[in-house]
């Protein structure tokens, strides 16, 4: 009998059951954007490590005179020995070159009075301005990116400031993609009119690495309960993550749950009351986390983006594995089973949300998921009302460390 857990209590306990690996590797940062951080990153040195002009312009010592000669001229890269700057001296300097000791200001040559090769003529203006300070950005021995941070571009270039080329970062989870049914043939193959072809491995699989993670497509298991055992006892122990598609409901051709039984495993749920996608299995066999997803297509890929995705991560190590949301206004009312939380997509467009199709359409129907942009998970709810603000997941959007998306 399938369970009749909520789609919230069916997410966290995929949450709360992954755990982290502690498994890592070095890497060269030219390699690294995807990965996550197996440790805190300290910062080297200071940034700016030089006090420096933020302006093309002049840098004197800030005091009552404003005509200053104009002594020198410094250029970004430039070396000199230090020298004394007195207070109706300036030089003229350049964006990022070092600030001289003794010079506290810096004024943009546009904001001068009065500009020549001798001297400048300069306004009031505040000590200290346009200085970039040693260490004002960074100081050596921060903490500069945190364990279990994802690595973006925006990462890279911090690494690379610093001239940090190689980071340790955790080893991902080996995936294993099956699915289930004699019906099923491959896209590359012909299917008559009795067959169909296998969408969930392929579309899940693009999933799975579009979010940074690499999978092997296995195949297809045949219907039978022996064959399906030894299938899977072979992989068990080569794979960190196991995802099957199809096979397990209650058909007299289902054997995908008790093969998983024989071999070993402790389930967290079998079975959630959501439309579409109740047929969904999750547990570990020994040291393999199992996601055994419904047959249905669009089902499949809905419950392989809210529920396994978050886990994965949250198995890799990362510290963000809750997906951010927005909130948008309805455009259209549209109603929903009372009895069952809802997957519903639709599409997220300056701040508004309209549902597919009304709602109405089928666990099969692949056309709605490339039509839609975004989905908006529904718990104890009768009428979606116009205008209403509901939590929308883009199918873009990043990740956080704590979040509360459904609408409940």
């Amino acid at each position: 009998m399938l369970d009749k857990i909520s789609y919230k209590e069916a997410f966290y306990r995929c949450i709360d059951n992954a755990k982290p690996t502690d498994l890592y590797k070095n890497i060269f940062i030219k390699d690294a954007l995807g990965e996550f951080l197996a440790e805190d990153i300290i910062a080297r040195r200071d940034a700016p490590v030089f006090s420096n002009s933020a302006m093309d312009g002049f840098g004197f010592r800030n005091s009552e005179n404003k005509k200053l000669k104009v002594i020198k001229t410094i250029y970004a890269g430039d070396k000199y020995e230090d020298f004394e700057i007195k207070n109706d001296e300036c030089v003229r300097i350049m964006t990022g070159a070092k600030v001289p000791d003794g010079i506290d200001t810096v004024i943009p040559i546009e904001k001068c009075i009065e500009v020549t090769d001798e001297y400048i003529v300069i306004p009031e203006i505040k000590k200290g301005a346009n200085i970039r300070l040693k260490g004002e950005e960074i100081t050596k021995g921060d903490v500069l990116v945190k364990k279990g941070t994802e690595i973006t571009p925006e990462v890279i270039a911090l690494l690379s400031s610093q001239g940090i080329v190689n980071v340790k970062t955790f080893i991902k989870p080996k995936i294993a993609i099956l699915s289930t049914g004699n019906e099923l043939k491959e896209p590359w193959e012909e299917a008559d009119e009795e067959e169909i072809y296998n969408v969930n491995s392929h579309s899940i699989k693009s999933l799975i690495e579009k979010n940074g993670f690499n999978a092997d497509l296995i195949g297809i298991i045949p219907d039978t309960l022996e064959k399906t055992v030894e299938f899977i006892k072979n992989l068990k122990n080569r794979y960190d993550v196991i995802v099957t598609t199809g096979g397990i409901s209650f058909g007299d051709a289902d054997f995908i749950y008790e093969a998983f039984v024989k071999n070993g495993l402790k389930s967290f749920f079998r079975g959630i009351m959501v439309k579409p996608g109740r047929p969904t299995m999750v547990g570990v066999m020994e040291n393999t986390f199992v996601f055994a997803l419904p047959g249905n297509p669009l089902s499949s890929y809905l419950n392989a983006f809210a529920l396994m995705i978050p886990a994965l991560r949250k198995l890799s190590g990362a510290k963000e594995y809750f997906y951010n949301f927005v909130y948008a206004k309805n455009k259209s009312e549209f109603k929903v089973n009372p009895k069952k939380d809802h997957t519903v997509l639709g599409t997220f467009e300056c701040g508004e949300w309209e549902v597919y199709k009304n709602y109405k359409y089928g666990s099969g129907m692949v056309s709605a998921l490339s039509n839609s942009n975004s989905l908006v998970i529904l718990v104890n709810k009768v009428i979606v009302k116009e205008g209403e603000i509901l939590k929308v997941i883009p199918f873009n959007i990043g990740f956080c460390k704590k979040s509360d998306f459904f609408n409940d």
